[in-house]
C-alpha cells in the first residue's frame, strides 16, 4: 500500500475529538466516505450553479451541450477528443474496439488481446465493466516485468492499468511502474490505457491521478456520479488514436451532462484543487492521529489525496458495518478500510468522521 506506515514511536498525545460546524451545531449524519460521490452540493465552494434552477445549459440542444461537455474537457487533459457514454462498461467496449480499429488501420490486424494489469489484490476484483466476456482481454495478476513481457505477443494491442487501485484492495501504483509501462508500449507499438473511472476528476488532488507521475496514456476512461442523474463516463484519446474510434456513440442523457457540466466547471474554478489538496492534508493529519492513538485496531495506513486508506487487521467489512450504524458510510476492500469524501468536503465532516471511528475503536 503506498504511503504505509506501521512507525508507533512518535504517537502523539492530543486526544482526538469531534468538531462541530461553524455554526455550533453538529456536523449532519449520514457522513458518506464511501467514494460514492464526487458530488458539488450548492453552497460548495467551486461549486456551479444549482440543477434545480434555470441556466443558460437549458436552451442548449443535447447534441450541443455534449460537444461543449467535450471541448471543456479536452484542453485540461492529455487528449485531444473525448467521448461520452451513459456507463462505464459502454465506455469500455467503445476503448477497446477503438485500440483493435487503429491497428488495422495501421496495417496490424492480429493486434486484438488487452493486458490489464491489476496487480496481486486488485485482480481478484475482476476486470473492468464490459470486459468481462471478452476473450481477448488478459487479467494480469502480478506487475513482475517478466511476467509482462512473456504475455505480450505479436498479438497484444495494448496495456491496461488503473493508478489507483481500490477494486480488491487499495494501492497507488509507484510511478516507476507507470513510466515502465508507457516504455515498454512505446517500444512495442502498444496503447497504454489508464483506468481513472474512480481516481480522475480531483479525487486524488490533482485533476487526473497520473499526473502525479509525469506519465500519460494514450487513452483513459472517467466516471461521474451525481446524485440520482445517470452516471456520465468519458473517454479521453489522444488524435493519433481516435482515428480508429468506430464512429460518434449515441448521446447520453441531457441530465448526465448538466451535472457533468456542473462538475468540470467546478474543477476549473480557480483555487478548488488547492482546496481539495488542503482538505485532503487535513484528511492525512487527522487519521495518522487516529493511527497512533489506535494502532491496535490498524496495521498501516496511507492513500493520495482525498483517496485514504487505513488498513486493518483483518478483513475491513466488520468496521465498515459499525461505521455505518454511527452515519459514516466508508468502503472495504479487503483489509483497508477506505475514506473517499466528496470533494467538497469541509473540515468539520472530517473531524467529525475521524472522531466516529474513534469511538468504534474504543468500544471494538
Amino acid at each position: 500500500m503506498s504511503g504505509a506506515s506501521s512507525d508507533s514511536a512518535k504517537e502523539p498525545n492530543d486526544q482526538i475529538e469531534p468538531v462541530n460546524a461553524s455554526d455550533g451545531s453538529a456536523v449532519a449524519s449520514p457522513l458518506d466516505f464511501s467514494g460514492s460521490l464526487l458530488g458539488f452540493s450548492e453552497n460548495s465552494a467551486g461549486s456551479a450553479q444549482p440543477m434545480d434552477e434555470p441556466s443558460p445549459e437549458l436552451a442548449l440542444e443535447t447534441a450541443d451541450l455534449s460537444d461543449a461537455l467535450c471541448a471543456e474537457i479536452a484542453p485540461i487533459s492529455f487528449g485531444d477528443r473525448v467521448f461520452l457514454f451513459e456507463s462505464e462498461a459502454e465506455a469500455w467496449r467503445y476503448a477497446i474496439e477503438t485500440m483493435r480499429r487503429h491497428h488495422r488501420i495501421v496495417g496490424r490486424p492480429k493486434r486484438r488481446r488487452l493486458i490489464v494489469c491489476a496487480g496481486a489484490s486488485d485482480g481478484a476484483g475482476g476486470l473492468p465493466p464490459g470486459l468481462e466476456d471478452d476473450s481477448e482481454v488478459t487479467l494480469l495478476q502480478t506487475d513482475d516485468a517478466g511476467v509482462l513481457a512473456t504475455a505480450i505477443d505479436n498479438r497484444t494491442a495494448g496495456i491496461l492499468i488503473a493508478p489507483v487501485r481500490t477494486k480488491a484492495g487499495f494501492e497507488v501504483v509507484p510511478g516507476g511502474l507507470l513510466a515502465r509501462l508507457r516504455e515498454t508500449a512505446d517500444e512495442y507499438g502498444l496503447i497504454l490505457a489508464f483506468d481513472e473511472s474512480f481516481c480522475g476528476l480531483g479525487r486524488s488532488g490533482m485533476l487526473w491521478a497520473h499526473e502525479w507521475t509525469g506519465v500519460t496514456p494514450d487513452v483513459m476512461v472517467v466516471l461521474h456520479r451525481h446524485g440520482n442523474a445517470p452516471p456520465l463516463a468519458a473517454l479521453i484519446a489522444t488524435q493519433k488514436l481516435a482515428r480508429g474510434a468506430p464512429g460518434r456513440p449515441p448521446l447520453v442523457d441531457r441530465a448526465a451532462l448538466l451535472t457533468g457540466r456542473a462538475l468540470v466547471d467546478g474543477l476549473a474554478t480557480p483555487g478548488f484543487l488547492e482546496r481539495v489538496q488542503n482538505r485532503s492534508w487535513r484528511l492525512e493529519d487527522r487519521l495518522a492521529e487516529l493511527f497512533y492513538k489506535r494502532r491496535g485496531a490498524f496495521t498501516a495506513l496511507g492513500g493520495i489525496g482525498l483517496m485514504q486508506c487505513l488498513e486493518c487487521p483483518g478483513e475491513a467489512e466488520p468496521m465498515r458495518a459499525m461505521l455505518a450504524e454511527r452515519g459514516l458510510l466508508t468502503r472495504a476492500m479487503g483489509s483497508f478500510l477506505g475514506l473517499f469524501p466528496r470533494l467538497t468536503v469541509e473540515e468539520s465532516e472530517i473531524d467529525a468522521a475521524v472522531s466516529i471511528i474513534d469511538e468504534v475503536c474504543a468500544v471494538s
